[in-house]
């Protein structure tokens, strides 16, 4: 039932020099072209790179590939550079230390870096300077109709049954979404210069010379000085998750609905260049920030938002994982199997939907995690009141025990019930987390700085030493090289003002969200929870 299940993974890993600055080098040529290749490209900055895997059949191949990938590039980056294998950054020199990331000159590499203009210009650099891992997710269709037999769901549209399923798994996803920061969160310090010149309002303690850190926390990556929308830019992006039709509404309200603050900004720069892509609450849905995003893959130049109203959502990406600085490719095998486990388990979980208090929960408990996490005796929001973050963790380990044995069985192996047993140690006690290892090695390295950079210089040999897959190899060598003739070719097709082409590709969005398939999913959710749960009307 879950033989045809997809894992793909996403890194970000800033490029740095020997004195752990942030380079200001081009995206290496060798590489290929961020625009267009399918494996390497960049993320916010120029020196953010993203290593992506194609979906594959099991965790330990994706990260195989991620691996695989590490290798390719950490051999051909610039003389005296490697990957910074943190989540926080280290050393930033303020805003201009962080070059917005460059795809050349056609309209839709103008477009990538527009965007990037406009998270610059509404939430600052810095933030856009973090790295994290992205876990994507897929199960075959096999699944969901067992699935819907099991919820007993008249299904005839496969799409639909799929889409209702997935966002299920958002909804049970967002109620223990605290889980993974509190397991896996590796950036409980962080070097002082990524707090900037403006007046501190973290609350963080300081460790060592040049050194700050949450006492109990786990991800600073997630919590108030992670990635978060400014307070002061007085615009709600508050996403319904009662059911898909809700939740597309709403994105599609915030991409299409001007935000005054914005609009006084101003789309164009003095120079007449654009840094924002527009002025609504969203430039486009990537920019709504959650630690889980329903994902389609869109069709030529259609829009997101548009992919999945058309045809559903096709699998889900996990976006709270910190970098594990002490594995070369920041991830274990250990993790990945846990992860397996734990998305199955929302699928099972009850299907009510989300109303407005429990997504405030939900965010309440991940940034208590990210700056408390460890900390005695912490308290956890529910819907009856507080419950100890050890009671509800062991609570979730006694459910996940007889699925990771599952897996094993039908896997022949034992790497799934072993990965929920050493969860069950960690929330036994805090002090066998990551992040508590994390600040045992500051102490011990004297300060963020140089834990960060003795673990990167450290993975970078290990990488650049070991043996690389050779058909692995020639296929990123390839896709280096088509990436650099695909971007040629879409530079020299380019005609027209930019201008008209955005205002084109924006178009797509002035259509209401209701379709074929959203009725579909409607009627599915309505038979989950009763037709007073119905947003479209029949």
């Amino acid at each position: 039932m879950l033989a045809g299940r997809q894992v793909g993974l996403e890194k970000e890993s800033l490029r740095v020099g020997e004195n752990g600055k942030i380079s200001q080098l081009d995206h290496p040529s060798v590489l290929g072209s961020a625009l267009c290749h399918t494996a390497i490209t960049t993320d916010f900055s120029e020196s953010l790179l993203e290593m992506v895997t194609p979906p594959c059949g099991s965790s330990s191949a994706a990260l195989d590939y991620l691996t695989g990938i590490h290798q390719f590039v950490a051999a051909r980056l610039p003389v005296g550079e490697r990957l910074w294998n943190t989540s926080m950054p280290c050393i930033v020199q303020g805003e201009q230390s962080i070059r917005i990331g460059e795809y050349g000159h056609a309209h839709s590499a103008t477009m990538k870096h527009a965007y990037r203009r406009g998270l610059g210009l509404r939430y600052g650099r810095m933030m856009q300077a973090i790295a994290g891992i992205h876990y994507n997710f897929s199960m075959p269709d096999a699944f969901w109709l067992r699935w819907a037999e099991l919820q007993g769901l008249d299904a005839n549209n496969v799409d639909a049954l799929r889409t209702a399923g997935y966002f299920h798994m958002t909804r049970g996803w967002m109620r223990i979404a605290w889980v993974v920061p509190y397991l896996f969160g590796a950036s409980p310090a962080v070097c002082e210069s990524f707090l900037g010149d403006e007046p501190d309002d973290s609350g963080l303690e300081v460790l060592k010379k040049h050194t700050r850190y949450a006492r109990y926390g786990t991800s600073l990556r997630m919590g108030n000085i992670g990635y978060r929308y400014r307070e002061d830019s007085g615009v709600d992006l508050t996403v319904c998750h009662r059911s898909f039709a809700s939740y597309m509404n709403d994105l599609h309200g915030h991409v299409t609905s001007e935000h005054p603050a914005y609009a006084q900004q101003g789309v164009l720069d003095k120079e007449g260049k654009y840094q924002q892509l527009n002025a609504n609450r969203l430039q486009i849905e990537n920019e709504f920030y959650s630690s889980i995003r329903p994902k389609q893959i869109p069709e030529g130049d259609q829009m997101p938002l548009l992919a999945m109203r058309e045809r559903g959502i096709r699998y889900l990406e996990l976006r709270s994982i910190d970098i594990n600085p002490f594995e070369p490719t920041g991830l274990t095998t250990e993790q990945l199997a846990f992860l397996e486990v734990l998305m199955v388990f929302t699928s099972l979980m009850d299907p009510s939907p989300q109303d407005s208090e429990a997504i405030v929960r939900a965010k309440h408990n991940i940034e208590t995690v990210a700056h408390r996490g460890r900390e005695p005796g912490l308290q956890l929001q529910v819907a009856e009141g507080e419950i100890a973050l050890k009671e509800w963790g062991l609570q979730l380990i006694d459910a996940l025990e007889p699925i990771g044995q599952w897996f094993d069985q039908q896997n022949g192996t034992d790497v799934y019930a072993s990965s929920v047993a050493i969860q069950r140690q960690r929330f036994e006690s805090s002090d066998y987390t990551t992040s508590a290892d994390v600040i045992d090695q500051v102490h011990s390295s004297g300060s963020f700085f140089r834990f960060a950079m003795d673990q990167s210089a450290r993975h970078h040999h290990t990488l650049v030493d070991s043996k690389m897959d050779e058909a692995l190899c020639d296929t990123l060598m390839v896709g280096a090289a088509e990436s650099m003739r695909r971007q040629r070719k879409l530079e020299a097709e380019t005609t027209g003002d930019f201008g008209d082409f955005l205002a084109g590709r924006f178009e797509q969005l002035n259509t209401p969200m209701q379709s074929p398939l959203m009725d579909a999913v409607d009627d599915l959710e309505a038979q989950l929870f009763g037709s007073s749960h119905r947003v479209f009307n029949s």
